[in-house]
């Protein structure tokens, strides 16, 4: 007769422990359901968060990577050019556009310097449109640019081309639009060669850009640009002053150039020896590293959150399986009376509140994906899709969670004296 070998016999113990389990949970579909609640609203909150915050980080990074990755952004301002400035920002003088070609040339590092000067939103008392023949856009952003600038960022055109330096010389009233403002003022045709209307002044489209790659909460900034020369922007907006300076550095070579621009810049605004600069340097790898560090605390918090929800889920699992354990005395004590092993029982058990817990981590990596579904049906750009490690994170933990509840009423179980679990009534 042939013996049972030891890796089927463990196969078929964990078989029936399952199956014990699994008729269990079915025996009781509403206790069972209601135990999880808990597990389902901590593993949707984890894994919807992590999803957002996982997608937003790579969309971020694309979208700071596409200005460049040798490029070194110089700006008066601690933060964002369109961003509120602090205290200590409001009193930096803004850099000049005319301090570009004199990086460019003291900084052996550093290849060219693109500028990009910045016109209020607001001028005056009312906002800046733009209207081409019946359409009308104030969804837009008017930035005076340099002949260079998208050489310097790596631009793609859709269509045309960029400004020449004759054009910046002679205030040209020329444009390169973004695309989506070249979509709203004229539709699906090809805005180049057109003409429109910006602040009570004609300009004609001599580019139009491909649409960014990257996106921030389904949105690229420079989509939504109206760019005219540099010298045209000071003449037409004299409120423009604050300047942003794109850097670019030669291959290999952007540590360096940084170096080089900090000393430029303080030489240039006469920064005295031993003073903080009062300008800002920062790299694309930066800027992401700063979002890492904002999503990190988010989902820090998110996870405080969750850790609440997963407790009060580990309670109404082990308050399940107390029951279960309190109603099935008199079974536990058959199967020890019959041979059963202790370790059998505490199996069995565990199985059961690792299952119950399982399920509903299932159920809310199911809803947290079926949420991420509608959102990118709303916004089709919003990043919300659970990525593999979130899914398999959360159906870990909620494992983990069933392991946990569920351990002292297991052993609770296989501790059971069989004489007095077969007198229970």
């Amino acid at each position: 007769m042939a013996t049972e070998r030891p890796n089927e016999s463990v196969t078929s113990a964990l078989s029936e422990a399952g199956t014990l389990a699994v008729e269990s949970i079915l025996a009781q579909p509403a206790r069972s359901s209601l135990a999880i609640v808990g597990v389902v609203i901590g593993i949707v909150t984890v894994v919807l968060v992590a999803s957002t915050l996982a997608g937003l980080r790579n969309s971020v990074a694309l979208l700071f990577r596409e200005l460049g990755t040798d490029n070194v952004f110089a700006f008066h301002f601690s933060g964002e050019p369109y961003s509120a400035a602090s205290t200590l920002d409001v009193r930096r003088p803004p850099l000049k556009p005319e301090f570009a070609p004199r990086i460019a040339e003291l900084g052996p590092s550093i290849r060219d310097v693109g500028v990009e000067l910045i016109v209020p939103v607001v001028t005056g008392t009312r906002a800046i449109t733009a209207r081409a023949g019946p359409n009308e856009s104030d969804a837009l952003l008017v930035e005076g640019i340099s002949p260079n600038f998208y050489d310097v960022v790596g631009a793609e055109f859709a269509a045309g081309r960029p400004f020449t330096d004759y054009e910046e010389r002679a205030r040209a009233q020329v444009a390169v639009l973004g695309a989506s403002v070249a979509r709203a003022l004229f539709g699906p045709r090809s805005s180049v060669g057109q003409s429109f209307l910006l602040g009570g002044d004609r300009y004609y489209v001599v580019g139009e850009l491909l649409p960014r790659r990257g996106t921030f909460f389904g949105e690229n900034r420079n989509d939504t640009v109206v760019a005219i020369p540099v010298n045209t922007a000071r003449q037409k907006f004299p409120d423009a002053v604050n300047t942003v300076l794109y850097i670019r550095a030669w291959p290999g070579q952007r540590d360096q150039a940084r170096l080089e621009a900090a000393t430029i810049l303080r030489l240039l605004r006469n920064v005295p020896l031993g003073e903080p600069d009062n300008f800002a340097l920062n790299t694309a790898d930066q800027i992401i590293a700063q979002f890492d560090r904002l999503g990190f605390q988010i989902f820090l918090a998110t996870l405080a959150l969750a850790v609440v929800s997963l407790v009060i889920g580990g309670i109404g699992i082990a308050n399940v399986m107390i029951i279960s354990v309190t109603e099935r005395t008199r079974e536990i004590g058959v199967r020890l009376a019959i041979g059963a092993r202790r370790r059998e029982v505490l199996r069995q058990f565990l199985f059961e509140a690792a299952l119950l817990s399982g399920a509903g981590g299932l159920v809310g990596v199911v809803l947290a994906s079926l949420l991420g579904l509608a959102a990118a049906l709303v916004a089709p750009t919003f990043p919300a899709t659970p990525p593999l490690w979130a899914v398999a994170s959360g159906l870990t933990t909620s494992v983990a969670v069933g392991v946990l509840a569920g351990y002292w009423p297991a052993r609770r179980a296989a501790a059971l004296d069989p004489v007095e679990a077969l007198r229970y009534e």
